[in-house]
């Protein structure tokens, strides 16, 4: 196999042309340069690809509940803290089942003091032989009952609770919040994503290769990015994934490059 080196340069130009005709240029972001060296015919190719500084990490927020939005806290590159409030639900009807799962303990709570006291009652006429043992026995299972109940009504309470808290959406990370994807008074679902979060740390880079070169393209291989706004000073990458699948639409491959000394690049830098 020829010996090839990779070096790439932002708006994030990846170039790597061959003697092949110029590849189709995927979806308009940045760029990177990536050069490709044959070292036998001592020939350079370049071909030019467009790019994005990302977060390495990045996660979408939700609410783990569904209901109507009354309140967003964040916007577009606000920097947050883990556990810090980002938005919140009407809580309105969460709190109306907690109130009613408290009352379903209090009312359990009664049926279980009556059928113990039926017990030691019972107990007792058994003793001077007024009642059956099978009346024991009954009274026994009336109690095991009520308690049944009791322990599925607090358990109720429980999920109660959490229903409510859960109208609250917390930050579960410190980061930068890179999109808002619903407003306040939006109706959302349980699951539905209201935040995109960028964790702090490392950067990678992401380019998309149409599918005449991405064969081209090996994961390890290491590149030197040059963004836009430091073109004096290139970053090492080493490119990290390769997909295996292209997008439906463009019929281009992303390649996520990693960029361990480009934690000073800004998100979305070209």
């Amino acid at each position: 196999m020829k010996p090839l080196r990779l070096m790439s340069a932002l708006p994030l130009l990846v170039a790597l042309a061959a003697c092949s005709p110029p590849a189709t240029e995927a979806p308009v972001t940045p760029a990177v340069l990536v050069r490709s060296f044959d070292g036998a015919a001592n020939a350079e190719s370049v071909q030019t690809y467009t790019g994005e500084i990302r977060a390495r990490f990045e996660s979408e927020l939700a609410f783990r509940v569904g209901g109507k939005m009354t309140e967003r806290s964040v916007d577009v590159g606000a920097l947050v803290t883990r556990g810090q409030l980002l938005a919140r639900l009407d809580p309105q009807d969460a709190q109306l089942a907690a109130t009613a799962a408290r009352s379903q303990i209090t009312a359990a709570e009664a049926d279980a003091a009556l059928a113990r006291a039926e017990l030691k009652r019972t107990e007792a006429l058994l003793a001077k032989g007024f009642v059956s043992a099978s009346a024991l026995d009954t009274q026994r299972a009336t109690l095991d009952a009520a308690e049944a109940r009791l322990k599925q009504a607090r358990t109720q309470a429980a999920t109660a609770s959490n229903q409510t808290a859960y109208t609250e959406l917390h930050a579960d990370s410190a980061g930068v919040i890179t999109q808002v994807l619903a407003e306040a008074g939006q109706v959302v679902s349980a699951g539905q994503a209201v935040f995109r979060i960028a964790r702090p740390g490392e950067r990678e880079l992401l380019i998309y290769v149409p599918e005449s070169r991405i064969g081209s393209i090996e994961t390890g291989e290491a590149v030197e990015v040059r963004p836009w706004i430091a073109q004096d000073q290139p970053s090492p990458g080493i490119v990290r994934e390769v997909s295996p699948v292209a997008d439906s639409a463009t019929r281009t491959y992303g390649v996520r490059i990693s960029l361990p000394d480009g934690d000073a690049l800004p998100l979305g830098a070209t």
